[in-house]
């Protein structure tokens, strides 16, 4: 089993502005997933955390892919920052791309709004905004799953 920090939409809020529950929770998972928009945390993130740090690019941010297939523990995932498939309204275009790609998970952001649902077979997970939103995903994954929850700072 290997556990997963997933955030997106940061907006270079700098890692000394980011809540101690989620730097800690950081210091012990296996990777920190950052789904874009926040290309300056980005990078302090791979200084302090190296390898485990796994990132795509928002539509803020001018390095790293658009989006990336990966597989952790047998789940496989599609990262993406969620802008190039209009996911502020619907998410059938994320579907289909996932299904291009075999993924049974989805990770996006953009919208800013916290979400875990499930769509023709496919998991969606949005951990909305740190820095507006006070929110971030925490997950574990094993055996072919990926079971992820919303953590809310503001509760």
């Amino acid at each position: 089993m290997k556990t997963l920090v997933i955030i997106s939409d940061t907006h270079n809020m700098g890692m000394q502005n980011m809540p101690d529950q989620v730097i800690n929770a950081m210091d012990e998972a296996d990777y920190i997933l950052h789904l874009g928009d926040g290309e300056a945390d980005i990078l302090a993130l791979k200084r302090s955390y190296g390898g485990k740090v796994i990132a795509v690019r928002g539509n803020n941010d001018a390095s790293f892919e658009k989006e990336r297939v990966v597989t952790i523990e047998g789940a496989k995932m599609l990262l993406t920052h969620g802008d190039l498939y209009n996911v502020r309204t619907r998410l059938e275009k994320l579907l289909a791309r996932a299904r291009e790609e075999g993924a049974d998970y989805v990770l996006f952001g953009h919208t800013h709004r916290a979400l875990i649902a499930q769509e023709g077979g496919v998991t969606f997970i949005n951990p909305g905004s740190l820095k507006y939103k006070r929110t971030y995903c925490y997950a574990n994954a094993d055996k072919g799953k990926l079971y992820a929850v919303v953590v809310d700072l503001n509760s």
